[in-house]
């Protein structure tokens, strides 16, 4: 047994103990072990790892490069991963045969050597910020060891190796190099290495791409852009690195020939670094583009006046009271003319020999009520007290009926208009004209939507000749929604700032908003496997904790219109429509009174009628004139 531990140390410097305390460290139980090793060296260091429930898998650097890249796979989520550095060219190697990838975060690497002169070998690896690669270099001829960090801001962008010492390991105290502070905190001076990005900016405002990004001027106009650039500007301060921007016009759609356009492109040709503007999460994109933080909330929304709902004449002098009311009134006017019926002609009998003016007629009762409703006075004069009784009573009631029902009127017109449209549906339904901003974003969704009610409206009320029809610029759709009967769908960011200055109180207290499409964040977004994404990731939540994106998100994105109450407007427009009901009343009124007139009159003169007819035949008969007689 001595034989062969000393057979073991004297070919591998890899020791048991400092594997397990790194994966324990780590908190890792799966991974590989490189080195140079004999058959029965491997199976001792198997056992040895297996005894602490530590699922290794021990390999000869001399098997190749095919068994490398099958050790380097993985089931689970982080891989420690420990290797002998005085084995051979074990680090050119690496240079040589092991992508980036391996070197992420997920992938925890130890590299054992017995002194410092191995550091000269790191300088091609490919490692970037996220790497978790430690050196354990040997002190003396004891199993002390010193742990140092190693990694390169940015290898593929001329980054500088960067070595650090971080702590120790010997056996009474374990693996001991943990980072005071985060990673990437500790990590943040990248000395200047130079990113690119782009920007979609379909229309520049200004030569100066980079003065504009920065300029506070117009914010309604391409915040969302704008807005991400002075995040990325904090990460770029944050991490000291440097940035060329160059700009695009599109956020990236699939063309005819299957291909992306704009920023997406970009990053799937590997020809920028990340995106100075926030991506949608869309699942086409999802191969060719990998997303960090979405810090730009998108709200887009159907803007428009509410419209007036103009009712019918009828239905605007029966709506005060329900159905079961109006019945229970012609109920109690039924047993009222019939209680005052009983009580006059009672009255009338008593006084037959002293004529009074009274009637009890069901024509003059039902006038007599009718002129209660009306508050019109009474032409009768009754003389008993019941019949004095049931008249006050019929006025009170009538004066309480009539004030609850014109006050009724009046204040349904005086109340705002209640709102009608709810959805894109009660949309497509309504009077309204309707247009959109002009932005791929809305172009894109008529294109890809499979909702039945948007592809409605767009084929009715967007849809037009010409390509642009239907999409108008922030400032004509929304000064056509000021003019009122338009619909116009701009992203709430660019909408606001700009109703804020043309729109009247009155006209912003009218404002009613419908959404197409659900409000969703847009995402930081970065080449595919970028080895950049926890880092952004960590600065764009560095800005979320200290409060920084609150209040560039309050800078950026414009409050909503406020109406203000107090100083609102009531304007009542009586149109022939709400007033109509009236006139027709008359009208038919006095065509009815017209026909009963002639009835009278032709009952009156009906003697004198017959006679002139009879005496017209007559003389029709006879033939023969007479002068002078009538």
């Amino acid at each position: 047994f001595l034989i062969c531990l000393l057979l073991w140390e004297s070919h591998c410097i890899l020791d048991c103990n400092i594997i397990v305390e790194f994966s324990r460290f780590k908190n890792v139980t799966q991974g590989t072990v490189f080195g140079c090793f004999k058959n029965n060296e491997i199976l001792r260091l198997s056992k040895c790892l297996q005894r602490y429930f530590l699922r290794f898998f021990v390999v000869n650097i001399d098997k190749g490069s095919e068994i490398w890249e099958k050790a380097l796979k993985r089931k689970q989520h982080h891989f420690a991963i420990s290797v002998d550095g005085d084995c051979g060219n074990i680090t050119g190697f690496l240079n040589e045969h092991i992508d980036k990838t391996y070197f992420y975060e997920t992938y925890h690497w130890m590299i054992v050597s017995e002194t410092e002169s191995i550091f000269g070998n790191f300088g091609p690896l490919r490692l970037n910020i996220n790497s978790n690669f430690h050196a354990a270099i040997r002190n003396g001829e004891d199993n002390n060891f010193t742990i140092f960090d190693v990694y390169n801001p940015a290898s593929e962008h001329r980054g500088e190796l960067k070595i650090k010492r971080l702590g120790f390991y010997n056996k009474i105290d374990g693996y001991r190099a943990r980072c005071k502070r985060n990673k990437y905190e500790e990590r943040r001076n990248m000395t200047g290495v130079e990113f690119k990005s782009a920007v979609v900016i379909p229309k520049i405002q200004k030569p100066n791409l980079m003065e504009y990004l920065q300029s506070d001027e117009n914010r309604q106009v391409d915040s969302m852009h704008r807005f991400q650039s002075v995040t990325v500007n904090h990460c770029k301060e944050f991490y000291n690195f440097s940035l060329r921007i160059q700009r695009t016009d599109s956020w990236g759609y699939i063309q005819k020939n299957g291909r992306f356009d704009g920023l997406v492109s970009l990053l799937e040709n590997r020809l920028v670094d990340f995106g100075n503007s926030p991506l949608l999460f869309k699942l086409d994109r999802l191969p060719y583009v990998d997303y960090s933080y979405g810090n730009w909330i998108l709200r887009s929304t159907f803007i428009f006046r509410r419209p007036k709902v103009v009712s019918r004449s009828y239905e605007i002098f029966l709506r005060p009271l329900e159905r079961s009311v109006w019945i229970s009134i012609s109920a109690i006017l039924v047993v009222i003319l019939i209680l005052v019926r009983i009580i006059f002609c009672h009255e009338l009998r008593f006084f037959r020999q002293n004529p009074i003016c009274l009637e009890s007629s069901w024509s003059f009762l039902i006038l007599f009520t009718l002129g209660a409703f009306c508050q019109q006075g009474a032409t009768c004069y009754p003389t008993f007290y019941s019949s004095r009784i049931i008249s006050i009573s019929v006025f009170l009631f009538c004066i309480l009926v009539y004030q609850f029902y014109s006050a009724s009127i009046v204040s349904y017109l005086l109340m705002d208009p209640p709102r009608t449209i709810f959805s894109v549906n009660d949309l497509l339904k309504s009077q309204l004209r309707v247009g959109v901003e002009d932005i791929l974003i809305d172009r894109n969704y008529f294109i890809q939507t499979t909702d039945p009610d948007v592809i409605g409206l767009y084929e009715s009320k967007i849809r037009g000749k010409t390509n642009s029809s239907g999409f108008y610029q922030p400032p004509e759709g929304l000064e056509l929604v000021r003019k009122g009967g338009f619909a116009y769908h701009v992203e709430t960011s660019t909408a606001y700032p700009i109703i804020e200055e043309t729109f009247l109180n009155q006209d912003i207290c009218e404002l009613d908003e419908v959404q197409m499409y659900r409000t969703q964040p847009m995402y930081t977004n970065l080449q595919k496997g970028s080895p950049f994404r926890e880092m952004m990731n960590f600065c764009m939540l560095k800005l979320v904790e200290n409060g920084n994106m609150q209040r560039l998100r309050h800078h950026w994105d414009a409050r909503k219109p406020t109406c203000i109450e107090s100083a609102k407007k009531k304007e009542i427009h009586v149109g022939l429509g709400e007033f109509s009901c009236s006139p027709i009343a008359l009208t038919f009124g006095v065509i009815a009174s017209v026909i009963f007139l002639i009835i009278e009159l032709i009952s009156c003169f009906k003697n004198n009628i017959l006679n002139f007819f009879k005496l017209h035949i007559r003389l029709k008969k006879n033939a023969k004139v007479y002068p002078y007689l009538k």
